[in-house]
């Protein structure tokens, strides 16, 4: 008689938390060559992925 056994698929690695921050920062990369009235912009991109990211929404 064939005994039939469930196996469990290994479950998958966590997610790395810090990278949805890394990606979010990496929006900051050259910063220094864009005029100041564009930075504004840039941060408020920064800030939103960061928030979308620590709340769950990323």
């Amino acid at each position: 008689m064939d005994e039939f056994y469930e196996t469990e698929e290994p479950a998958a690695a966590p997610a790395d938390p810090e990278a949805g921050v890394r990606h979010a920062l990496d929006a900051l990369d050259g910063l220094d060559d864009l005029p100041p009235a564009e930075h504004v912009a840039r941060f408020e991109a920064v800030h939103d992925a960061l928030r979308a990211h620590l709340s769950g929404d990323a």
